[in-house]
């Protein structure tokens, strides 16, 4: 009877209390009250289902997906500089481009490396590093169209060979055949010293000379009688009994340059005689009108600017400048544009002095440097820039 009743007791209290139980373990039992619930934030590491990763290209870029048109604009703003690019390369301006550009793909490197010769100018010293930067270089450097030279003037024959040579192996024609523009500038500086040198030998030759004139006109010089003035038995003695000092040596000679721009000024203000007329004296009217007198006065004009040029070109054929000329005939490209630059240093205030006397020949730049206007030589556009120093004092 006992275990009868005792049985239902106890299934009633355990139901009860796993009832109980579950509703604690449910809501109690991991700790404190929920909070309200909040959304997930988005997991970065995986991708969305829209991209799956078999789907993704690796060879995909950004850059080739552009038309050619706008990537053509992002290689000319990345790989030319406003510097030219000398080689080889001495301690000059940065360029600031971006070569590794060229190193992203193939397909890049063969869109980019045209622009990257056609759009940047190249400087050089002496024709062999031309030569060999076309060796060693990019096939694409054949396109190079813009090119500086320098040249100096214990190097003007080997410039000149190399200009005017028609080898395929070693030459302007064959080493640059897509050339627009070219720009060779002289350098007069060293030669000019030794100019220099050899008026100063002259000028020493020209002083012994004329102390050997003096010396024999004394000598020729009848001898004045006994009662007269006491001589000592010597020609170079005055009446006073002193000897007269030496003669003064004469003026240093100028330089090549100052020589015709002297010679130039003296034909300006001593002109050469009119030519005769062909048919006889003319009697001009004592009164000719103002546009005769315009006239005359250009002539008179147009006459000194000749001489100037003449002058100009004379001294340039002492300088190599002709021959330098006429290397370029045959072997410049018709459409190319070829100017030089002679470029010669003088000390500010003959500079200046030019200026004055040349006003209509000579413009100054902001760096105080004066330049001629470009003129034809065989061709050749021929300029004479003129530099000055400062003078120690």
């Amino acid at each position: 009877m006992t275990s009868r009743t005792s049985t239902p007791r106890s299934r009633s209290r355990s139901s009860t209390g796993s009832s109980g139980s579950s509703d604690t373990t449910m809501l109690d039992a991991d700790g404190p009250p929920l909070a309200p619930a909040q959304p997930r934030p988005a997991s970065h590491a995986n991708p969305p289902p829209s991209m799956p990763a078999s789907t993704r290209d690796p060879a995909f870029s950004l850059l080739l997906s552009l038309p050619r048109e706008l990537r053509d604009r992002i290689y000319t703003f990345a790989l030319i500089s406003s510097f030219p690019f000398w080689w080889p390369a001495p301690a000059g301006p940065k360029h600031n481009v971006a070569l590794g550009l060229l190193r992203t793909s193939r397909q890049v490197y063969n869109e980019a490396a045209p622009i990257l010769y056609t759009g940047n100018k190249f400087l050089f010293t002496h024709p062999s590093d031309c030569n060999i930067f076309r060796v060693i270089s990019s096939p694409y450097s054949s396109l190079i169209t813009s090119v500086y030279f320098r040249v100096r003037e214990k190097d003007l024959r080997l410039w000149t060979t190399y200009l005017g040579s028609m080898s395929q192996e070693r030459s302007l024609k064959s080493d640059l055949p897509k050339l627009k523009s070219l720009w060779i500038f002289l350098r007069c500086g060293s030669q000019m010293g030794a100019l220099q040198q050899q008026m100063v030998q002259m000028g020493t030759q020209v002083q012994q000379i004329q102390q050997q004139q003096q010396q024999q006109q004394q000598q020729q010089q009848p001898t004045p009688p006994a009662n007269g003035p006491a001589n000592n038995g010597s020609n170079n003695i005055n009446n006073n009994g002193q000897i007269p000092p030496p003669p003064p040596p004469p003026p240093p000679l100028p330089m090549a340059f100052l020589a015709f721009a002297q010679t130039g000024l003296h034909n300006y203000i001593h002109p050469p005689p009119p030519v005769p007329h062909a048919h006889g004296t003319q009697n001009n009217p004592p009164n000719p009108s103002p546009i005769a007198q315009h006239m005359v006065q250009q002539v008179q004009h147009q006459q000194h600017m000749n001489t100037f040029y003449a002058s100009f070109l004379r001294w340039e054929r002492e300088m190599g400048i002709e021959n330098l000329c006429l290397s370029l005939q045959e072997t410049r490209p018709v459409d190319a544009d070829v100017k030089i630059v002679c470029i010669m240093r003088l000390p500010k205030p003959e500079v200046i002095r030019l200026v004055r006397l040349y006003p209509d020949e000579l413009a100054v730049d902001r760096n105080g440097d004066a330049r001629t206007r470009f003129r034809k030589l065989h061709g050749v556009e021929v300029s004479l820039e003129i530099s000055g120093y400062e003078v120690p004092t």
